[in-house]
């Protein structure tokens, strides 16, 4: 049912245990209909679900720990006056949406060539230029620091309120709807945090994503995809805090190589047990030459310890993508920063977020 997102694919490419442990849970894939004129029907026009990001053992997310539930949907056939959508979302009673720019509401958007390739425009701009079109796609809606995170609208039918996730594009000024064209997407990455424990199936623990597909033919039907999520109570275990990120004081590759390193640092508050740090995606045909210091793996790494690693490779031409990963068997509080993207380019290099907890 999922479609590989930027964000599932680092964490399916990851082979360190934080990053495996982290699945997605998703609920009943529901459609919306659209008429088509040509043939004189009504087919299923856009399909919806709604995921949430868990650890299975030991379970989280645990009360008051931020995790990310998936609103998506996915273009199936194609109104002939083109297609809006107005998307909402109805968290569950004890649950609220996160307003911090250190885990933002992420969107990603997958084109009109039918491609399984999303792309991710939570602060970037993307145009979709499938079939010779221009499509500009931007605007990923950040809730406000303070006050309700969204606007608050009124749902048709006695269907009570909802939080509006608009469109925010200063070029698209009043255009607070997402244009999606046939074979196109969009998959919305919301923040929540839970002051209570949630068991995954209750009517009560439903976090609902009301979305209307604006047609234009007549229908503009609406429909309320949902998930009860999963919520665990706070656990008695000692938890440490893995985090890869870039060196303090990076280091220069061999002459002729191209290099980077990850340092992977225990935040604490407790010893972090069976400590592995280094790369995952590294091309075999570039030689790749990878050291730490200490040596990875560590039975052990105390609280404000760090492993550090380098890898060196061919000197190319072009792009590549690898991922710099710590990892331990302890319980790791924060899953957002096990994984450290690298995008190689001439030397340079790019971080970009990693996993579906924070």
């Amino acid at each position: 049912m999922r479609h590989l997102s930027l964000l599932f694919c680092l964490v399916l490419l990851s082979s360190s245990l934080s990053a495996q442990q982290v699945q997605w849970r998703s609920g009943s894939l529901v459609y919306t209909p659209a008429w088509d004129f040509t043939l004189g029907y009504m087919p299923n026009g856009t399909g919806y679900y709604v995921s949430q990001a868990y650890i299975a053992s030991p379970p989280q997310p645990e009360v008051n720990q931020i995790f990310y539930v998936s609103v998506v949907m996915n273009g199936i056939a194609s109104p002939a006056a083109g297609r809006l959508m107005a998307v909402h979302f109805i968290p569950p009673a004890g649950t609220s949406i996160v307003a911090n720019a250190t885990t933002p509401v992420r969107c990603f958007y997958r084109p009109m060539d039918g491609s399984t390739t999303q792309y991710e425009f939570t602060n970037t701009v993307i145009t979709d230029v499938s079939f010779g079109a221009s499509l500009r796609i931007f605007g990923c809606p950040q809730p406000a620091a303070s006050g309700n995170p969204y606007s608050i609208v009124t749902l048709p039918n006695g269907n009570g309120s909802a939080y509006f996730l608009d469109r925010r594009d200063a070029q698209r000024p009043g255009q607070t709807t997402w244009p999606m064209g046939s074979q196109a997407g969009y998959e919305f990455l919301i923040p929540l945090v839970s002051t209570v424990t949630m068991d995954g199936f209750s009517t009560a623990y439903r976090a609902y994503a009301p979305i209307q597909s604006i047609q234009g033919d007549s229908v503009d039907p609406w429909t309320y995809p949902y998930l009860a999520l999963q919520v665990s109570p706070v656990s008695a275990t000692p938890v440490a805090d893995l985090q890869a990120g870039p060196p303090t004081t990076p280091a220069p590759p061999p002459p002729g190589r191209v290099g980077t390193q990850v340092r992977c640092y225990n935040a604490g508050p407790n010893i972090a047990q069976n400590v592995s740090c280094g790369f995952n995606n590294l091309p075999s045909a570039l030689h790749p030459t990878v050291s730490c210091q200490p040596s990875s793996p560590q039975a052990s790494l105390a609280v404000g310890a760090a492993i550090l690693c380098g890898v060196s490779l061919d000197r190319y031409v072009g792009f590549r993508t690898i991922n710099g990963f710590a990892s331990s068997t302890s319980v790791d509080s924060n899953l957002t920063n096990n994984i450290y993207d690298i995008n190689l380019y001439g030397g340079l290099t790019v971080q970009v977020f990693g996993s579906g907890f924070e």
